[in-house]
């Protein structure tokens, strides 16, 4: 009895050795310089098999996405730029996929062009027509500078998690959350400079398609440039949504954040399931397990298990700005940036 009474307290001990990957035990004090609140799902948790900030800012001498933080204290690492790189590439995926909307919109015109709608139309509607195709062509060759310049803002913001001293460049509300980044109008200048032309061209595109009955024709939407129509509206977009929401932009699938597909054994003892394996709950009044959908888990941000760093008490304004454009320009992200 006594050595099967043994025999089941080391079973048990092996099995809390290998509990669920996600729960996170950490032994370190994290500091409140590495937990930016735009940056939440970054935080660190302590656990060794995800992407994620430093507990406490510390120099690097090897950062490849945002070089210039080497050699300085910083909240980032190597293993967090695999991370970095997905969610520059998610924002990136989605300005290319809003081009494509506007390619293929101009593709459908074109086609209508040769089609008897377009021979049975009285030529002041043929006219608008081509006046329509002609200023979505225009547009469309001005969108590369534009999508260049923009990116360089968007990795800026993305390195902007490195930063520890992020409380002197933005407004807290008296819950500690970031409701607005002190962007350097300089950032606006740059961004505007690639993206001037491509919004007037595109102001333009969109009041000839407006005025033409066949360029309405194709069952298809146009997405929304209205933010690049002025150097206000873009500085007011680009200070309101891209640095508020610098993750906002990335599918589910970025934010898996691990580093290696299954968790060693803890002390030897028995391997730790696969970490894609969904987790299961029980149905409440059933015996059997359901498994979440693959998506809920991911997209379900692991809570750190650490005590949350005392914050500077009340609300807070920024005491300097910042300038994600000149940033983004030191950054390697895998590509050429226009220059400023």
């Amino acid at each position: 009895m006594a050595r099967a009474f043994a025999l089941c307290a080391v079973a048990f001990t092996r099995l809390s050795e290998s509990a669920d990957p996600l729960e996170v035990t950490a032994t370190e004090e994290a500091s409140f310089q590495c937990m930016n609140p735009l940056f939440r799902i970054q935080w660190h948790t302590g656990a060794t098999d995800l992407a994620q900030l430093l507990p406490r800012p510390s120099v690097h001498h090897d950062l490849l996405r945002c070089p210039f933080w080497n050699q300085k204290a910083s909240c980032c690492s190597t293993s967090l730029e695999p991370f970095q790189l997905r969610i520059f590439d998610a924002h990136r995926d989605r300005i290319d996929k809003q081009v494509q909307v506007l390619e293929e919109y101009l593709a459908l015109m074109l086609k209508l062009r040769s089609s008897d709608i377009f021979e049975d139309a009285v030529q002041l509607e043929q006219d608008f027509l081509d006046r329509a195709i002609d200023a979505m062509r225009s547009a469309l060759s001005h969108a590369k500078p534009c999508i260049l310049h923009l990116l360089a803002f968007v990795a800026g913001m993305v390195c902007f998690s490195c930063q520890p001293d992020w409380v002197d460049y933005v407004w807290r509300n008296p819950l500690g959350q970031v409701t607005g980044v002190n962007v350097d109008p300089n950032a606006c200048i740059y961004v505007d400079r690639g993206c001037g032309t491509f919004g007037h061209t595109m102001q333009v595109a969109y009041l000839h398609v407006m005025e033409s009955r066949l360029a309405k024709y194709p069952a298809a939407s146009l997405p929304d440039f209205s933010m690049f129509f002025s150097r206000e509206a873009l500085c007011e977009w680009l200070r309101g949504t891209v640095a508020v929401h610098p993750l906002a932009f990335q599918p589910s699938d970025v934010l898996t954040r691990r580093l290696s597909r299954e968790v060693p054994a803890a002390n030897g003892g028995m391997p730790r399931r696969h970490l894609d394996t969904p987790l299961t709950a029980a149905p409440l009044g059933t015996s059997s397990s359901t498994s979440l959908p693959q998506a809920v888990v991911q997209a379900t941000a692991i809570p750190t298990s650490l005590p949350l760093p005392q914050a500077p008490t009340g609300p807070s304004s920024p005491a300097l700005a910042f300038d994600p454009a000149k940033d983004g320009l030191a950054s390697d992200f895998r590509m050429q940036f226009a220059p400023g």
